[in-house]
């Protein structure tokens, strides 16, 4: 296509993530948004007010439709006379049938937050950083019917570092939003095509669940730490203390002596300390059931009656 003529696109999405990638796309005097497809309206809360789309609330005047069902024939019909380039898909949250997947004309454009095929499914920079890896990344692929197993357009590296779940999400949303007006126009004006990913080495990065956020004592220093930095916006790192399970807000590696994993090896203003696989965990801030936040100084005065050096929290 010649860059002549603007190029049009349906955009597919609908939390705070997409918008952001909404308003990025927008800012292109090459690129026309014909239509916003988000998921409806929800009533949150006692009162049930409904919770109105980030979309609608935009300064862009684009149609919004929100259908219950994808596979609606009025809604098919009326998608389908609105002719397009591309659709560009961010965490819309419902699966694109697919007689949408083939109806833009260069199909689907969707961005994954791994470097692909590693990592396909729901929580890609969680594993990556809980199994500490060094770098991730982020894809830009073709969507089809198999979960994240698309040809990819372009793929961009980011070294990991010590970065926690949060910033991760805000250094791989920054590259996507820096990026994705170009991988738009490369693959409508510049002929970009997309290169089947080797499946054979593609891996899972499955929903994390709750229990996983439970130390395993016997796990190395640096796996525990990992994990921690993994799992901290949900479901954050905690231990069984007293029938509890206490939230870690705080912890790092003191030391790399060893004894039992899980034992008490210190309880002191600066922190509790506790064996693990290869060394010594200091826990600093914590957090109890239905309680705020408290610094190591508050934990030892409120709980060192009841916390002693020798005692395991396995």
């Amino acid at each position: 296509m010649s860059k002549k003529n603007k190029l049009t696109i349906g955009f597919a999405g609908t939390p705070e993530l997409a918008y952001r990638h909404f308003l990025k796309i927008s800012e292109s005097s090459d690129i026309d948004i014909r239509f916003v497809l988000t998921q409806p309206d929800k009533k949150i809360g006692r009162g049930q007010k409904t919770s109105n789309s980030l979309f609608k609330s935009s300064a862009q005047e684009v149609e919004i439709l929100q259908p219950d069902n994808l596979n609606d024939q009025t809604f098919k019909e009326n998608l389908l006379a609105k002719k397009i380039d591309l659709l560009v898909v961010v965490a819309y949250g419902k699966i694109i049938p697919d007689w949408m997947l083939s109806y833009p004309k260069y199909g689907c454009l969707n961005v994954h937050f791994s470097l692909l095929p590693k990592y396909r499914g729901a929580a890609p920079m969680q594993r990556a950083i809980c199994n500490g890896d060094s770098i991730t990344g982020i894809s830009f692929m073709s969507l089809v019917n198999e979960l994240d197993a698309g040809p990819v357009y372009e793929s961009y590296v980011h070294e990991i570092g010590s970065s926690d779940i949060f910033q991760l999400e805000d250094a791989l949303l920054a590259l996507s939003l820096k990026k994705i007006n170009t991988v738009i126009e490369k693959i409508v004006f510049g002929g970009l095509k997309a290169k089947e990913q080797n499946h054979s080495e593609a891996s899972m990065a499955e929903k994390i669940h709750k229990d996983e956020g439970l130390v395993d004592w016997n796990l190395s220093s640096k796996e525990i730490i990992d994990k921690f930095r993994g799992l901290k916006k949900w479901p954050r790192t905690f231990f069984k203390l007293g029938g509890e399970l206490v939230t870690v807000h705080d912890m790092c590696c003191s030391s790399k002596n060893t004894k039992n994993a899980g034992e008490i090896k210190s309880f002191t203003k600066d922190g509790l300390e506790v064996f693990c696989g290869d060394g010594v965990i200091k826990i600093a801030s914590v957090q109890f059931p239905g309680k705020k936040l408290i610094n190591a100084g508050d934990f030892f005065n409120s709980k060192r009656a009841i916390i002693s050096p020798g005692e395991n929290l396995s």
